[in-house]
């Protein structure tokens, strides 16, 4: 077993936040203090386990930076190969760093149509490997956010460690999905009554069309990705269907933030001393948004920091 300490990251209070938003009993369930300080630790050291029973030696996933970040330092220490796939509008100064600890391709996603799947992700590395690197690999794994969901078990442990608090609500941003729905796994095998308020960016992540138009399986077509919180931005997500589910004729709620108020989170999470890059203040910033979720005063509210990004 590879066990970098990616579990039972701290449940803290802020007061100053607590008072801004109202909310005397809310706690952080703060991420950014695992190993490689992002939420993505979790599935990492998941996948890097199943990856050793199963003798794979080449793992590739499309990343805008935390999961590649965090799955090439976990893949170098059991001596597995990895390669971040990413879009052209991925900066230099992160493709770098995903570089300092294994290998990056950057895609035209316009060629697949802007939908990719394991089976591309898997040829792509297989080809430049074999031409550009003279390698070849037996077992070649494609761990991409919401395409692999074997590592939903990790974001379900989240929930198990928030349990015993039993909170009213747990708030998370939205992004690919995956974490999402391992919490609601977590809660539905536990019985618990906590409901979940997911936080999106303005525009750009089809959940909320796809809620309005009940269809459970929609790409955006006007999709700009100008929002701050750029991680969480997608004109489609595979894991649409379940969200769906989780999201539609429930108490869970999908709301959404614009960038005044990513930027406005941001800043104050600086000054209250909260380690966040801008897609993880997003949850944050429900609370200051107009779309603010009618919660009550009293209740108990986790919002889950999913970490501090590369930048910070």
């Amino acid at each position: 077993m590879v066990a970098y300490g990616a579990q039972n990251s701290p449940l803290i209070r802020s007061e100053k936040l607590a008072d801004l938003f109202n909310l005397p009993n809310l706690l952080i369930k703060d991420e950014s203090c695992l190993p490689y300080g992002t939420h993505k630790d979790r599935r990492s050291e998941v996948i890097i386990n199943v990856a050793l029973e199963e003798k794979v030696d080449k793992i590739v996933c499309l990343t805008a930076g935390n999961a590649g970040y965090s799955l090439s330092r976990y893949a170098a220490r059991a001596g597995i190969d990895y390669t971040s796939l990413v879009f052209p509008w991925v900066t230099q100064e992160r493709k770098a760093t995903l570089n300092e600890w294994g290998h990056v391709i950057t895609i035209d996603g316009s060629r697949y149509n802007g939908i990719l799947r394991p089976r591309d992700f898997v040829e792509i590395v297989r080809e430049y490997d074999k031409y550009e690197r003279r390698k070849t690999w037996q077992h070649i794994w494609a761990v991409t956010n919401s395409f692999e969901p074997i590592s939903l078990v990790a974001y379900k442990e989240l929930f198990y460690e928030i349990a015993a608090e039993e909170p009213d609500y747990v708030v998370v941003p939205c992004g690919s999905g995956d974490i999402l729905i391992g919490i609601w796994l977590g809660i539905q095998e536990l019985g618990a009554k906590t409901k979940i308020i997911a936080v999106g960016p303005k525009g750009e992540h089809p959940l909320r069309e796809a809620l309005k138009k009940k269809k459970d399986e929609l790409m955006l077509n006007q999709y700009t990705e100008s929002s701050k919180a750029e991680k969480l931005t997608t004109p489609f997500t595979a894991a649409l269907p379940i969200l769906s589910q989780i999201f539609g004729n429930t108490a869970n709620r999908y709301l959404e933030v614009d960038n005044n108020e990513l930027e406005r989170t941001y800043k104050l999470l600086k000054e209250v001393g909260i380690r966040a890059e801008y897609s993880a203040a997003a949850a944050f910033a429900a609370f200051i948004g107009r779309e603010r979720p009618d919660v009550s005063r009293n209740a108990k509210v986790v919002i889950v920091n999913t970490g501090k990004g590369l930048e910070n």
